[in-house]
């Protein structure tokens, strides 16, 4: 029987235990899937429901009602059809066990009864167990004939954990399980990465984006190099019209080690996929900014070859576009759009650069009848505001009309950027 514990109170539900109380769920889970534990249920679901230190904004007066539910509480059901178990109960005693670390960030904060305060984890970790006691005692008199709850197991296991109890025993527990965790996280990531060397999925679907993480490492340890590349990178491939497999987005996977990489390489939905690099982080802080710049276009490269090999996508595109970008660097002109029309070509470029410095945007007029060609600088902009600032171009024999996105997100992200320009050609091939 898996258990699955869970936290709940005002507007929020979900998250784990915490400091070394973290993996003490699953060391219950092992010592009852290690000495023999039986059920025929296969799910075991326990939500703690806790009075909140706080609430989130715009979420003012949900106390209020978590409350109506809270004075209702135990609750529980056996759901024989899908073999599965619910459990709420009471748990004031671990509100400021997951309230009070962020309390003082939000406006709205509550207090707690003074008996539920500062209790030390040893002994939270022994009421935590009576709770499991609790839910075992409420499962075992709800069982019918054909059920199956080995709760007397259930009872003396529990018992012997609560009897073990000290900071020495969680701290050593949380220890052993955290490696254990990270153990089966690096293999369930290998696994994944064989199953989709196997899988030989048609390679039918557009490229959307391509973003770059890390593990470990500081907040924007790679910038601004990782935030520049990544466009690049981004839009050279969309516009080879590469194609992936049930996937349209690329996420690079940066770490010191390999493990680290794997451990954060799971995914759960099928429309992205991980590759892996890694780096030396303390050898990338001493080098030359040229130098950091070369480390990351090598550790994006090292990511995506690392995808196009287990997925075996066209690494010809892939190699001419490395080429490219080691050649040109940020000097990479990138292409937005292209329109035409019988007398005019306008080919809109820009250059990948930094949120502080934005990507500089060109106009290339060309005139057909005597291919003259001129560019014109219009403006600077995020690489993540370009779409909507240039969303709808209009191209006549007299003019280039622009106009921004109307909607509320470009109203946000736009700022003081006009929202229509008008040029007229006659004055741009001047």
């Amino acid at each position: 029987m898996k258990i699955y514990l869970s936290p709940s109170t005002a507007g929020r539900y979900g998250g784990s235990l915490n400091r070394s109380l973290r993996n003490f769920d699953r060391f219950i889970q092992s010592q009852l899937d290690n000495l023999g534990f039986k059920s025929s249920f296969d799910e075991l679901w326990l939500t703690l429901s806790y009075p909140p230190m706080y609430v989130l904004p715009g979420v003012i007066g949900i106390e209020i009602e978590h409350k109506k539910y809270y004075i209702t509480f135990p609750y529980s059901r056996l759901n024989r059809r899908y073999k599965k178990i619910d459990i709420t109960l009471k748990a004031p005693e671990f509100s400021e066990h997951f309230d009070k670390a962020e309390q003082t960030i939000y406006q709205h904060q509550f207090d707690i009864e003074s008996q539920y305060k500062n209790i030390q984890e040893a002994e939270l970790a022994q009421i935590l167990v009576d709770k499991f006691l609790e839910a075992g005692e409420i499962i075992n008199s709800k069982l019918k004939k054909n059920d199956v709850f080995d709760y007397d197991l259930f009872r003396r296991i529990l018992l012997n954990i609560k009897h073990s109890i000290n900071p020495y025993f969680l701290e050593s527990i949380s220890s052993k399980q955290s490696i254990q965790e990270e153990n089966n996280r690096v293999k369930r990531a290998i696994e994944l990465r064989e199953k989709r060397k196997n899988s030989n999925l048609p390679k039918d679907k557009l490229l959307k984006d391509l973003r770059i993480y890390y593990v470990d490492l500081p907040k924007k340890a790679l910038y601004p190099y990782d935030y520049q590349y990544t466009e690049i990178f981004l839009n050279l491939l969309i516009k080879k019209n590469f194609k992936c497999p049930q996937y349209n987005h690329l996420y690079v996977q940066v770490a010191k080690t390999l493990n680290d990489a794997l451990m954060n390489s799971i995914n759960i939905e099928d429309w992205y996929v991980y590759g892996l690099a890694t780096i030396d982080f303390d050898n990338y802080l001493k080098q030359t900014e040229k130098e950091k710049e070369n480390i990351v276009v090598q550790t994006i490269i090292d990511g995506l070859r690392d995808i196009a090999i287990i997925d075996d996508l066209d690494i010809s595109i892939m190699n001419k576009i490395f080429s490219e970008v080691r050649l040109k660097g940020l000097d990479t002109e990138l292409e937005y759009r292209t329109l035409e029309n019988t007398y005019y070509k306008l080919k809109i470029t820009y250059y990948s650069r930094s949120m502080e410095e934005q990507c500089p945007i060109y106009f290339n007029l060309t005139e057909k009848a005597t291919n003259k060609t001129k560019r014109v600088q219009v403006g600077k902009a995020d690489n993540s505001q370009i779409n909507l600032w240039l969303q709808k171009i209009n191209l006549t024999n007299k003019l280039i009309k622009v106009k921004s996105s109307d909607s509320i997100r470009a109203g946000v992200y736009l700022d003081d950027k006009p929202k229509e320009m008008v040029f007229e050609i006659a004055e741009l091939l001047k």
